[in-house]
């Protein structure tokens, strides 16, 4: 319920925002590199589209405290600016401060600078230097750091940030490293050595990127010494967040009541519209109605764009299963001879994997995934029963993110295609390809009605079961399959190393696998423990850094 009236929150704040510019930020991509006395070099890469009246584009850093900011670099397309220092004049035009940056000082922190330039889009990296960000406790290093401001016209699509060491130390894991992020939907865990954040929506006006992290006492000699125990800094921030589990107040409970009212009405306009078919999400498909087949693999065979259309592409928010997009990679790389099939020495009923291939993918989403799965299936790389789903247990900061990075990745799929209007609404060219993954759904449900249907090669067939596993239908239409084309179902299956029965086995071996996995670490993460998992969009208090405001002006 919170996350509904935060909702309503950021939906009055947009509309404000949206008022006062129309400036589009696509993409922020954070990273901080610590030192081993507590300092950082922060770079930001901003991808943007300036189209507004304003000279500059501004960053307030404030709530600094002991900590200072200096030594701003900022450059395009490998072309530094000129640094002003902190002799930076806000009240110059537009053309002079083209290709130049400075910091303006404020009572409590910094405004970091630079020349907008030319309207159109510009990928700026902007690179400053932080002293004291980790500070000193009794019992562990930290820091509570606000890296993206609340109240940004506009707000950014997309973050990420990623938080290194700079310095030769013991890796960073859930054992010596604790995280939790706040003022935003998304995810932060540890990830091999890394601490990584990253948002699965939209920001709003009234949304923050805050990440807090503990660390164990050691692997820094911090300059700053706050004193006292790390639980201070903890339950400032977790007070009011989706952490806490404290009961909700009298008020609390009478808007519960009122929205239940109002969640009865809504069910019933869902069910209506939604046996009516009109259940799709307009802004990305065009129509909220989509009744048509297409026979062939849409989005150039993305998968990771056809689960963003999946999960975002409803009215209602009825989103895909997680582990239908896992389920389906692993049908590919068997299709693509990465995975073999083998049976099991010891239950002939069974079948295990036996990794062939170490690189799968350039994109890093589906390599990890891949990547994880071989490290689960040990030293002779076969997996075998339960062996990834022990896995996911085991490493459940890492497995519970990763749904929300695939859909965020399908995202940047269509952003790169020019997909998307600066209003944030597909193109009619986006829309058409949006509509074409949910009209080849209809079209591989409906395979026995087609008039289309014909046989097909073989490499086409194989795609086809991948994304039938995407759809959550694999087994109906392998059995589809099966009965209409024998023959040809038959060299599908044995192109992949297996007979028919065995191929229907694994398809639902793999699926039920990925959904224990998923589940698993689901549960496992994001809890109060700092193991990493969903952020909080409420809580975050007593952060550094960041403030109010920035963008253009």
């Amino acid at each position: 319920m919170r996350r509904l009236l935060a909702f309503w929150a950021a939906a009055v704040l947009c509309l404000g925002a949206a008022a006062q510019s129309v400036d589009c930020i696509r993409d922020v991509n954070i990273r901080a590199e610590l030192q081993p006395d507590g300092s950082a070099w922060i770079t930001q890469e901003w991808d943007v589209k300036v189209n507004s009246s304003g000279t500059e584009w501004y960053m307030p850093v404030s709530n600094l405290g002991s900590m200072t900011v200096s030594n701003l670099q900022v450059s395009e397309n490998g072309m530094p600016f000129e640094s002003l220092g902190e002799d930076w004049d806000i009240h110059r035009s537009r053309s002079w401060k083209e290709g130049k940056c400075g910091i303006v000082p404020k009572d409590n922190g910094v405004e970091l600078c630079w020349g907008l330039g030319q309207e159109g889009w510009h990928r700026w990296t902007a690179r400053f230097y932080v002293t004291g960000l980790v500070q000193a406790y009794d019992d562990a290093d930290a820091f509570n750091f606000m890296f993206v401001n609340r109240g940004m016209s506009p707000a950014p699509e997309h973050v990420r940030v990623t938080i290194v060491p700079a310095f030769d130390c013991p890796v960073w894991t859930t054992d010596n490293t604790r995280v939790w992020g706040f003022g935003f939907y998304g995810d932060i865990n540890v990830v091999d050595g890394t601490v990584v954040e990253e948002s699965s929506e939209s920001l709003s006006s009234s949304s923050a990127v805050i990440g807090l992290v503990k660390f164990e006492k050691g692997l820094f000699q911090p300059t700053v010494t706050v004193g006292g125990p790390f639980q201070d800094l903890l339950d400032r921030a977790l007070d009011g967040s989706a952490y806490e589990e404290d009961g909700p107040p009298v008020w609390f409970l009478v808007i519960v009541a009122l929205c239940f009212l109002c969640f009865i009405g809504i069910c019933v306009f869902m069910l209506v519209a939604t046996m009516l078919g009109y259940k799709w999400s307009k802004k990305l498909f065009g129509t909220t109605k989509i009744d048509g087949w297409y026979r062939d693999v849409p989005l150039e065979g993305n998968l990771l764009a056809a689960e963003y259309v999946l999960v975002k592409g409803k009215r209602f928010g009825t989103v895909a299963e997680a582990q239908n997009i896992i389920g389906a990679m692993f049908l590919r790389w068997i299709m693509n001879g990465d995975l073999v099939v083998q049976p099991d020495a010891k239950d002939y009923k069974r079948v295990n994997l036996l990794f062939k291939s170490e690189k799968v993918s350039a994109d890093d989403v589906e390599q990890d995934l891949f990547d994880w799965a071989r490290s689960a299936a040990g030293d002779n790389l076969l997996l075998e029963k339960n062996e990834f789903e022990k896995w996911s247990k085991k490493n459940a900061a890492k497995m519970a993110g990763w749904p929300d990075r695939a859909v965020a990745r399908g995202k940047t799929w269509f952003h790169d295609k020019g997909y998307f209007g600066r209003d944030g609404v597909c193109t009619p060219q986006g829309a058409a390809e949006a509509r074409h993954v949910v009209e080849f759904k209809n079209f591989l449900s409906d395979f026995t009605l087609s008039d289309q249907r014909g046989a097909a090669e073989v490499s086409l067939w194989k795609e086809y079961l991948v994304y039938a596993q995407l759809f959550g239908i694999a087994d109906k239409v392998a059995q589809q399959f099966k009965k209409l084309y024998p023959a040809e179902f038959a060299m599908v299956a044995q192109s992949s190393g297996m007979d028919v029965s065995t191929m229907i086995y694994t398809m639902n071996w793999t699926n039920s696998m990925s959904t224990r996995a998923f589940t698993n670490a689901a549960q496992r993460a994001g809890s109060i423990s700092g193991m990493g998992g969903h952020t909080s969009f409420g809580g975050g208090g007593g952060f550094s850094g960041g403030g109010f405001g920035g963008g253009a002006r």
